[in-house]
Order: C-alpha cells, then structure tokens, then sequence
C-alpha cells in the first residue's frame, strides 16, 4: 500500500471523526451553532438577537413595575378622595343654621380626622420604599427604547395651599368657604388621578408591544440557532458509519503493509 494513500485515509478519518464529535456536540446541546466555526454571520446575527431580546424582556419587567407603581398610586388617591369626599358632607352638614356650637364642634372634630387620615394616606403611600406623594417631578421608566415617566407630585403641599388642611365648620359662612377649599382639593387629585390612568394606559401598551417585539426575536434567534435534531441524528449516524468505515481501511491497509514486508524478509 501506498504511504500517500496511508496518509489520505488518516485524514479521511480525523476529518470523519471531527464531524461525527461536531454533530454529537450539537445533539447535546440541541443548538447548531456552538461557535463561530458552525456559522459565524449566523452566531453574530444571534447575539444581536440576544441582547436585543434581553432588553426587551427586561423592559417588559420594568413597565409592569411601574404599572404596580403608579396602581399604587392610584389607590392611594383614592383613599384621599374618600376622605375628602366625607369631608365635603361635613361641610355642607354644617351649612345648616339649625347647629348648635357643641354641634359644630362634633363636625370638626371629624373633620380634622380625616384630614390627618389624608396626610397618613399621603406620608404611608410607598413602593419599594419609594414615597409616591412627596415631591414634584417623575419616576422613570425604562422600557429598553427610552422611558416612560410617572408624574408625582408632593401633594401635601398641594392640599396644604387648597386649604384641605384648614377645615372651619364653626359657622355656616366658614363652612361654605371650606366646601369650595375641599371641592378645589378633590379637582387636585382628580387631576392627578387622570395623569396615572392615562400613564397606565401607556405602559400597559407599551408592555403588549415589548412582549410581541420579545416573542417575534426568540422566535427568529430559534430558527437561527436551533438545531433540525431528526437531520442531526441522521447525520451522525451517517458520520459514524464514514468514521468506521476509515478505521476499516486504515486497519485494513496496516495489515497489508505487514504482509509485504514479510513476504520482502
């Protein structure tokens, strides 16, 4: 036998060997890209996916976070709203001419209950240890493409200057003034009721939005990367056929070089 030939079939065999070690890799992991070998466009194309597809599963997160913020948010205004809701019927009970002073006295005396329950609500409405009430600006929300902000607003102030805090049901007169107080209040957290829902609307759409954008990459990084297994396995069985067929050979052309020198001794 021939060395050359004897050095081709030894190829033939690391090369048949290497595919048959190839395909059990990508068996193994079920991915058929494992390196750049495999497919380099395709693994650079994939990890773009990747990264991309990681921003937005993490954006998604963050918008319904800030969802849960700003529901929050919401029901602590309501809570507000409720109190200044009992506060207005105090004052228009106390429009009432008929009242005597130990009368008024007994209004007030709610009243200013509820106005400290609504700066408890104020100073207690929190997430993740972040007081919601407590100061002007806006909380961001990352999305992966920008951010969206939730208004805040510190709201005590706000009722402070509105006169919520300064409830007179003494007589019918100051009684009639603190209703307007508390009507310009309530417009104060209306107004800020409407902001959230409004920014809820815009976060709930946007997080539909992230995940369709999330779904559409994993599925395209799949048909990239993944692997076609029922090819695969007939491959390999294929390779391994080839891979022993080498051997043979290699063996075969061993035995034969030993019978020559024999028969040349």
């Amino acid at each position: 036998m021939k060395i050359g030939s004897s050095f081709a079939n030894e190829n033939q065999l690391k090369f048949n060997s290497n595919e048959s070690e190839n395909l059990l890799k990508k068996l193994a992991t079920a991915r058929r890209i494992n390196s750049a070998a495999d497919d380099a466009a395709g693994l650079q194309i994939a990890n773009r996916l990747t990264q991309s597809a990681n921003a937005s599963a993490q954006g998604t997160q963050n918008v319904y976070d800030g969802i849960s913020l700003a529901t929050v948010a919401d029901q602590g205004l309501q809570g507000v709203t409720d109190n200044l809701n009992e506060m207005g019927r105090l004052a228009v009970q106390a429009g009432n001419g008929l009242l005597t002073a130990s009368d008024r006295q007994a209004l007030q005396k709610q009243a200013d209950a509820y106005a400290a329950s609504i700066q408890d609500q104020i100073k207690n409405t929190e997430f993740a240890g972040i007081k919601l009430f407590d100061q002007e600006g806006a909380i961001p929300v990352g999305t992966g493409n920008g951010s969206i902000g939730i208004k805040t607003q510190d709201l005590s102030s706000r009722l402070t200057d509105s006169g919520a805090f300064s409830i007179d049901l003494s007589s019918a007169e100051t009684a009639e003034a603190s209703l307007k107080s508390i009507q310009s209040s309530s417009k104060i957290v209306d107004n800020n009721r409407t902001d959230l829902g409004a920014t809820i609307n815009a976060l709930q759409s946007t997080a539909r939005n992230l995940q369709t954008q999330n779904v559409n990459e994993q599925e395209a990084i799949s048909r990239i990367q993944d692997l076609d297994y029922a090819k695969a396995v007939t491959e390999q069985v294929a390779a391994g056929v080839r891979e022993q067929a080498s051997v043979s050979v290699i063996s075969q052309g061993r035995i034969s070089e030993q019978q020559a020198l024999k028969l040349l001794a």
